[in-house]
């Protein structure tokens, strides 16, 4: 089985040369295209395997806190009077500035440097959750007007938006940066995994947080756990030294050129619906769970948290475990993705008891573990060393951008049409995706091959 960082070992595993970790890495060559260099005096990280755990960790830990506020806003909406479409219009509000400032925050790590982004996005995150925090438990006390407590924790999941979307594309870019091209959906895959292996403990800390300290516990973990993370970020992460070469590959308008590139746009129109189908079906699955099994708000989190936990080890298995393992191009993996989520999204639908419906939201989380760094890894590829960091910022971007519609447009159809009708729409799109994978032109890429043996220098 691969380290669980899917990054490396003792020995830099995969490392591609144009990278120099100066003191951690003083074996490594660099080659003469080298547009960056690491260049870090922290004392405290000696290998790379350090280096990465604790990158794999800031990101595990805003896995944690989304999937612990997936499983416990829609009971927060519940119990203060807010109305359903509420919960979907204050993540829909922070996607709309998570995706106008992921492209603008990948472009700056290409020019300032990765850690800055990496730090500044955890800070906000802290900011933003210890505020949430503390809005909703003033509410749940019936200080607020349910609209007044709808605005105050839409301004405080704002933070995040224009802020947290930082650390995203400039740990992608990290990976990038350090990862030779026939490996780098694999490894890239192995970083993302993070996020899943965050999503995986949340739910189930939550669960037993909710049920013996109270509904806003997690928050207030999460909280805590993003300020460590952006101080151990700031003092341990080795920063990437930026040449002037690499600042002017990163001009303002750059980015949107690049998401104009015939090679770079499939991907990422690829990207946005299946990042609409993800807010759908995630975003109304805490409400289905309480309306479909007949439970109260409460034992609907926690039964969600279950769920969403065993969808989040599904994701983890398929990015650590398959992807290593089935040498699948990056095409490949998008359609075997798409094809194993809309299993999962028609079981839901149809699904009647809480194992059906756990087995549903395993499937869902094994096909996005698939499909989604097949498109992460085919754009990466797609472009060149210095446009690492904007086409990271454009992934998250896309990956954001479907939360910004496709929220409301499901809640309408959960209370219009019928319970059932938003996971039978994503089934549809993610076959139709599927083909789309099967027949484009566009969408492709090298096979992953497994890496050479570790030599020296490389």
């Amino acid at each position: 089985m691969p380290n669980l960082l899917g990054l490396c070992g003792e020995t830099p595993h995969g490392f591609v040369t144009h990278r120099r970790f100066g003191p951690l890495h003083s074996d490594l060559k660099q080659t003469q295209t080298s547009s960056r260099t690491m260049a870090d005096q922290s004392p405290s990280l000696t290998t790379p395997k350090q280096t990465y755990r604790l990158l794999f960790a800031c990101l595990a830990i805003v896995g944690i806190g989304n999937s612990m506020l997936f499983a416990v806003l829609p009971p927060i909406a519940r119990e203060t009077g807010m109305p359903d479409w509420s919960v979907s219009a204050i993540f829909t509000l922070s996607a709309v500035l998570w995706v106008l400032t992921s492209p603008v925050w990948g472009r700056l790590s290409d020019s300032k440097g990765r850690k800055p982004m990496i730090v500044m996005g955890l800070s906000a995150y802290a900011l933003s959750t210890g505020s949430f925090t503390v809005i909703a438990a003033i509410g749940l006390m019936d200080h607020f007007h349910w609209l007044t407590l709808f605005l105050c924790l839409a301004a405080a999941r704002l933070i995040f938006g224009a802020f947290g979307s930082a650390t995203n594309p400039a740990a992608q870019a990290y990976v990038a940066d350090t990862t030779k091209p026939e490996i780098r959906t694999r490894e890239i895959a192995a970083v993302t995994s993070a996020f899943a292996f965050g999503s995986a403990a949340g739910p189930a800390l939550a669960a037993g947080m909710i049920a013996n300290l109270g509904l806003l516990a997690p928050l207030f973990a999460t909280t805590a756990l993003a300020i460590i993370g952006a101080l151990a970020a700031r003092f341990f992460l080795p920063n990437i030294e930026i040449t002037p070469t690499a600042k002017k590959s990163a001009a303002p308008s750059s980015v949107w050129r690049l998401a104009l590139n015939p090679s770079v746009r499939p991907w990422l129109m690829f990207g946005v619906a299946l990042s609409a189908v993800t807010a759908v079906m995630f975003q109304q699955v805490s409400f289905y769970f309480i309306d479909r099994l007949g439970v109260t708000p409460r034992e609907g989190a926690t039964l969600t948290a279950v769920a969403l936990a065993l969808g989040a080890m599904a994701q983890i298995i398929a990015q650590l475990v398959l992807i290593p393992r089935l040498s699948l191009s990056p095409r490949g993996l998008i359609v075997w993705g798409c094809l194993v989520t809309g299993a999962g999204a028609a079981l839901t639908a149809f699904g009647d008891s809480f194992g059906a419906l756990s087995v549903a939201q395993a499937l869902v989380g094994l096909g996005f573990g698939l499909a989604r760094p097949g498109f992460t890894g085919g754009a990466s590829l797609a472009v060149s060393q210095d446009d690492q960091g904007s086409v990271a910022g454009l992934v998250v971007a896309a990956n954001g951008a479907g939360f910004v519609v496709a929220p409301v447009f499901g809640a309408g159809l959960y209370a219009l049409v019928s319970h059932q009708a938003p996971f039978v729409l994503c089934a549809l799109v993610l076959f139709l995706l599927a083909v789309y994978g099967l027949t484009s032109k566009h969408l492709v890429g090298a096979p992953m091959e497994e890496s050479p043996p570790d030599q020296p220098g490389v």
